[in-house]
């Protein structure tokens, strides 16, 4: 063909794919600018990924030290973790979850506090990193991290027959072209690697998958160390492990060819290629060795990528028109929090709490007036600042606390437990996490429900006390109790203060404003309720004045007590 015609087509096609590139890149950065510091309407993840990432890495490293599994179901975490979350690929998505359950604590990774701050400043830096990161997309990172862990990549030394059955029959096909009786070795080995392909398919796929993650990991790893601004110490560090991992990319680039995306024809040809020369399970040969070297490394990588994307979704909550502060963190005992309201509620109020040592709180009220709420509201507050070092609030100031909880009513049926049993296990449970010395807040909802009114009593008295006692002196917990037992309040009275939420009877019922205040409930709803619907006034009257006579008895009873 004329050079004078096909150099001109070149350069069309050449200015073509340059333009397709920079329209991309345009529109993706459109769309990084529109969903910066744009909140989230509540929902949950679409996918399961996360957390069996946590639990490929618990079972693998024993990571059992954070939330436990009541804890993350009564605060809905997987609800709210949806809701913050603003990563760009499946690894951060996945070390987003793990810092939340396990409660890891962001002061011990500083780098990314600087990074949030500079992604929060510098709108070039975010957006780059941000292209980067869209770019490798929610795919990366899929089951990778089961190839972080060496035990599972086993390569026996039986293994190194494959390469030989693949060398023969690439041998013996080429022998056969021109002795014809070579076939029969080419025929047996076809049925030699077929069996062989069939006895190693429980393995191959379960490593083969995480193996073509590997690719796009090393891949984003060097754009983001390359990016202007991503230079600082860690990255640098990153740098050094990236360039260790060419062995594992170069491994990648093979494995990673998945003709099933090129075709019905092209995907045939490779799946009989690989019967006849069992190739995947070569790749696994050449790999395993490398994979245990360097497992290490690549876990060191993925989890600095992962945080990367985790840092600029801490950025872009704290970017939001709501108030997603960052705590101001002191060696005090205690914790003031201002404006605390919950991320998954359209319109929420905003509330205070007082956090301290061996304090506890008694919240009382109607239902619906918003106390369980608030549990939650608090419990999520502090779980997202000790793992993101960013709460929904106005401020935090003092020290960080973790949580667990007793507030969701559950049966284990599996284990033929009642409600009951599974609530007192889990008191159980409360009062041996107490002994720690790690500060703690303790949430608690309707202690011992359904039993009756004086064990109950009895009961949470005990139990309630006993939290905020260490082997005989003042723990280095927080307690906060919701109730309806208003007795409860002069019976702990001496360490528990006593707040409640407020309701309202109007022509059109009851209605709640949600705020906390001082001091025990003291509205009787339920009889308003009552005349509301028309009881007759007689029934009313009398309801009023036996509450009336139980209530002196009740402050008789516990001045005696006292």
């Amino acid at each position: 063909m004329n050079p004078a015609v096909v150099i001109p087509i070149l350069a069309l096609a050449g200015a073509a794919l340059a333009m397709h590139s920079w329209w991309q890149r345009r529109q993706l950065v459109a769309r990084l600018r529109r969903a910066w510091g744009v909140p989230l309407s509540p929902r949950r993840l679409d996918d399961d990924d996360a957390a069996e990432a946590w639990e490929e890495l618990e079972r693998g490293r024993g990571l059992a030290q954070g939330l436990d599994d009541r804890t993350w179901s009564d605060l809905d975490l997987d609800a709210v973790l949806a809701t913050v979350d603003r990563t760009h690929t499946g690894l951060g998505r996945q070390m987003l979850y793990r810092r939340l359950r396990a409660a890891t604590a962001w002061s011990d990774t500083p780098h990314l506090e600087r990074l949030a701050q500079r992604f929060g400043r510098e709108q070039q830096l975010r957006e780059e990193v941000g292209i980067q990161l869209a770019s490798a997309g929610r795919p990366m990172g899929r089951g990778l991290w089961v190839i972080t862990r060496p035990d599972l990549i086993q390569a026996r030394w039986w293994y190194w027959f494959f390469p030989f059955l693949a060398g023969t029959m690439v041998a013996s096909a080429v022998v056969s072209a021109f002795e014809p009786r070579a076939l029969l070795v080419v025929g047996a080995l076809a049925v030699i690697n077929l069996v062989v392909r069939m006895a190693t398919a429980w393995q191959i796929p379960s490593i083969l998958a995480p193996i073509r993650q590997m690719g796009p990991l090393i891949r984003t790893a060097e754009r983001l160390v390359r990016v202007p601004g991503m230079g600082d110490e860690e990255g640098d560090l990153v740098a050094q492990e990236v360039e260790r991992l060419r062995p594992l990319r170069r491994i990648a680039s093979w494995v990673s060819r998945d003709p099933v995306s090129s075709g019905d024809i092209v995907a045939s040809v490779y799946e009989y290629l690989n019967l006849l020369l069992v190739l995947d399970a070569n790749a696994l040969v050449f790999s395993a060795r490398h994979l245990r070297r360097l497992a290490p490394v690549l876990e060191r990588v993925a989890t600095w990528v992962g945080d990367v994307d985790v840092a600029l979704t801490v950025a872009s909550l704290r970017a939001e028109p709501r108030s997603w502060v960052a705590p101001g963190w002191t060696e005090e005992t205690r914790a003031e929090l201002v404006g605390v309201w919950h991320p998954l509620i359209k319109v929420p109020v905003g509330n205070d709490a007082t956090l301290e040592a061996g304090v506890g709180m008694v919240i009382t009220g109607a239902n619906m007036s918003g106390k369980t709420t608030y549990l939650r509201s608090i419990g999520i507050a502090a779980v997202l600042a000790r793992s993101l070092n960013t709460c929904p609030a106005t401020s935090w100031h003092g020290r960080a606390f973790r949580v667990r909880s007793l507030i969701g009513r559950s049966d284990d049926l599996s284990a033929g437990k009642s409600y009951y049993q599974v609530e007192a296990e889990g008191v159980v449970e409360l009062l041996q996490e107490s002994q720690s010395h790690t500060p703690t807040i303790f949430l608690l909802d309707e202690l011992l429900r359904g039993t009756n009114t004086i064990e109950r009593l009895a009961a949470g008295e005990a139990v309630l006390r006993a939290l905020l006692d260490s082997c005989g002196q003042r723990s280095d917990h927080a307690v906060i109790v919701a109730t309806h037992d208003g007795e409860l309040v002069p019976m702990l009275r001496d360490v528990y203060e006593p707040w409640h939420f407020r309701e309202t009877m109007g022509p059109e019922g009851l209605t709640f404003d949600y705020r906390r205040r001082k001091g025990p409930a003291s509205s009787r709803t339920a009889l308003a309720l009552l005349e509301a619907a028309g009881a007759p006034h007689a029934v009313v009257d009398a309801a009023r004045r036996r509450a009336t006579e139980l209530d002196g008895a009740q402050d008789h009873a516990a001045g005696t007590a006292r």
